[in-house]
């Protein structure tokens, strides 16, 4: 299961606080700040990928103060913060003649 939300700066700690969290802290976890990707959306954008329980444990505690995405626009998040990896990734191998 993917799942994405979108949360508020005030509201960091809350979100880091959950993710840290057994067994939440096992999922595959990918954060970037909506500034850095080309996305409407403003806060934190935060995607966990892993087993449907944990997911929907996660789910349910993060929505009580973040913005669940819905499927449309995760993928256009989730195709963007790919993006933004491999764009990362090309700038690294360059400064190592990769």
């Amino acid at each position: 299961m993917k799942i994405a939300f979108r949360v508020d700066e005030s509201d960091k700690s809350k979100l880091q606080s959950i993710l840290d969290e057994d067994p939440i802290s096992r999922l595959s976890i990918k954060q970037k700040n909506s500034d850095t990707l080309d996305i409407d959306s403003e806060g934190i954008i935060t995607v966990l990928e892993g087993e449907d329980d944990v997911c929907k444990e996660a789910k349910e505690k993060i929505s009580e103060f973040g913005d669940e995405l819905e499927s449309d626009e995760m993928d256009r998040v989730v195709e963007a913060m790919e993006a933004a990896e491999e764009e990362a990734a090309q700038g690294f191998g360059s400064i190592f003649g990769g």
